[in-house]
C-alpha cells in the first residue's frame, strides 16, 4: 500500500503489544514483501482506520435514529 501524506508528514513514536501469532504473521508479511515491520503495520493501520471511522459513524447514526425513535415512543405514550 503507497504511503499517503497523512502518514509520512510526522513521525511519532508508539508502542503496542501484540500476540506471538500477530507478530509471527507481521514478520511474515514484512519477509514476503521485503519491508520493516513498521511499514506493515504503517499499511494496515493505514488501511483499517478508515473502515473503522466508517463502521463507527454508522453506528452512531443508527443509535441516533434509535434514540429519536424511542422519544417519538415516549411521547404517543404522554397524549
Amino acid at each position: 500500500m503507497p504511503r499517503t501524506e497523512e502518514n509520512k508528514t510526522e513521525s511519532h513514536r508508539l508502542q503496542i503489544v501484540v500476540s506471538s501469532a500477530i507478530k509471527a504473521r507481521i514478520e511474515r508479511v514484512a519477509k514476503a514483501k521485503r519491508t520493516k515491520l513498521q511499514n506493515v503495520i504503517l499499511d494496515a493501520l493505514t488501511y483499517y482506520l478508515p473502515l473503522a471511522d466508517a463502521d463507527l459513524e454508522a453506528e452512531f447514526a443508527e443509535w441516533d435514529r434509535l434514540s429519536d425513535e424511542a422519544l417519538r415512543e415516549f411521547e404517543k405514550s404522554l397524549a
